[in-house]
């Protein structure tokens, strides 16, 4: 994919309908963008930029191209002179039922505050662009649902409820009893010799097709993320890994289903046995380099992640960055972080006055009490890293450290070699108030740029790559006829600068324009 080609003043597309008169439509409930810079990759991924016009109508795009359409009905039209049009933007590894600066405990002590940042949600990730959302990991349907039930908001979808095999790290963090790990819908490992589970377990009900069968039927879910955590995470293995060949015919299901296999995957082992295993999408950067203690902090770049890397940008799996996940922890550490003014627009006001109390900056803490755990299951490990620090939280921030500067060298190794970069946050991950929804996507890209991600990259990521990468192509990430009409109308052009994304004159969900400010935390109290 020749990702240079910037094609301005005239598309493929708009050259075609030069050879018409002016195209004809009769719209119902019409909206025409005119003599707007359109931004928009074709079919073939390459970017197209164009001075034309866009004609949505009932939900949908009808036209895009230079020649100005004559249209009759009911029809509204946008001064779009000076400004810019694109597909509104993709996040395509979001967690909507975790509350961001909440516990389960928090939301049960103060249920009035948890409303208002479930009611201000949808409008905080469209504040900041976000049109579509696809929640990789579906624990909680009546949260998501009730959000769908808001009439201003994003599109959403998920990929059902994480699978977790019997056993598997989620399971061993948790401390769940063998009880509770029965009667959740787990995945069956039959290669594994160390799994025994009851003769009265209906073991059919656990298989790679029963599972994939549920997400696809029950859940209505998009894709199938399962974890692969192993002992460079600084735990003693303790858990039972998936098999290679389990992986095999999770895979092998889920393409029969005509949906993507994404892994949680943070070490160079995980995404060398996600590459053996057929896995489509790598759903975190590669931040676990090695396995020895010794080696925590390392930072050399060899020639065998270098190779791990090269492969997955050859076959161009997906692969979701998620700088957010890491530098969500470092923001814990920044007391400056809920003084950002852009939170004004994200939290309700009552709703960041509480994140600013005592109570509501748990987040640190929990973070500096996992020296505690390391020391108690890893004593090796935390010796090390202790002696190399002089206290807990230094000892936390120079890991760190180390994490974004691999990441960003992973980033930057990976856009240089054309590998499919998919635009993903993370948020909220482990409830962090450092996730703000909308507004962490714009951090996120922010650190893609820093990391050498060039912006054209950036822009396909959230719009064409997630798309294609998750089977919904046919409905978004381009300005296309027949695409659902999510758009943003922008005042900079987000090819010469990121900060064109947090200056969004209005948003368009499906075919109904919204100025930006109508979305703000500040207008919704």
């Amino acid at each position: 994919m020749n990702l240079s080609r910037t094609i301005i003043g005239v598309s493929l597309i708009a050259l075609m309908s030069c050879k018409n008169a002016s195209p004809t439509f009769n719209v119902n409930n019409g909206l025409l963008v005119e003599n707007v810079t359109v931004i928009s990759a074709n079919k073939n991924g390459i970017i197209d930029k164009y001075i034309g016009h866009v004609l949505l109508d009932n939900e949908k795009i009808l036209y895009s191209g230079i020649q100005k359409p004559s249209v009759t009905g009911t029809i509204k039209n946008i001064n779009g002179e000076g400004k810019f049009i694109i597909p509104g933007l993709i996040d395509s590894h979001v967690h909507l039922a975790n509350v961001a600066g909440m516990t389960w405990q928090n939301q049960r002590d103060y249920p009035e505050l948890a409303k208002s940042y479930f009611n201000q949600l949808p409008k905080s990730y469209l504040y900041y662009g976000y049109t579509t959302l696809i929640d990789v990991n579906n624990y909680a349907p009546d949260i998501v649902e009730n959000i769908k039930n808001h009439v201003i908001r994003p599109d959403i979808y998920t990929c059902g409820q994480q699978v977790q095999v019997m056993d598997d790290f989620m399971m061993e963090m948790e401390e769940l009893p063998l009880k509770d790990r029965l009667e959740y819908p787990f995945l069956f490992d039959k290669y594994n010799e160390n799994i025994h589970i009851p003769d009265s377990i209906h073991l059919e009900l656990h298989s790679p097709r029963a599972i994939v069968s549920a997400i696809v039927r029950e859940q209505q879910g998009i894709g199938v993320k399962i974890v692969y955590e192993d002992e460079s995470s600084g735990f003693p293995q303790s858990w039972e890994l998936p098999s290679l060949h389990l992986m095999r015919d999770l895979v092998a299901q889920a393409h029969k289903e005509g949906i993507p296999v994404l892994m949680h995957a943070t070490s160079y082992d995980a995404q060398k046995f996600g590459l053996e295993a057929g896995i489509d999408i790598f759903a975190h950067s590669m931040w676990n380099w090695y396995k020895n203690p010794e080696q925590f902090l390392d930072t050399e770049f060899t020639k065998e992640h270098q190779d791990v890397l090269k492969e997955i940008a050859t076959r161009k799996n997906g692969y979701q960055l998620t700088f957010r996940t890491i530098y969500g922890e470092v923001d814990l550490f920044d007391n400056n972080f809920n003084a950002d003014p852009a939170l004004v627009d994200i939290y309700p006001e009552a709703y960041l006055n509480w994140l600013n109390t005592e109570e509501g900056n748990w987040g640190k803490q929990k973070i500096i009490n996992r020296a505690k755990v390391i020391k108690a299951i890893n004593p090796t490990l935390f010796n090390f890293l202790r002696a190399q620090f002089e206290s807990d939280e230094a000892m936390f921030r120079g890991i760190q450290e180390v994490f974004i500067q691999r990441m960003n060298t992973v980033a930057k190794y990976l856009a240089d070699n054309d590998a499919n970069l998919l635009f993903g946050t993370d948020g909220v991950a482990m409830n962090m108030s450092t996730n703000p929804p909308g507004y962490n996507g714009f951090l996120e890209m922010q650190h893609w740029l820093n990391a050498g991600v060039s912006l054209e990259k950036i822009f396909l990521a959230a719009t064409y790559n997630n798309a294609n990468a998750f089977h919904i192509g046919d409905n978004y990430g381009t300005i296309e006829k027949g695409k659902i009409a999510n758009l943003l109308l922008l005042d900079q052009d987000p090819l010469q600068n990121i900060a064109a994304y947090d200056q969004i004159n209005s948003v368009i969900i499906r075919g109904e324009n919204h100025p930006r400010n109508t979305l703000s935390a500040s207008q919704n109290h």
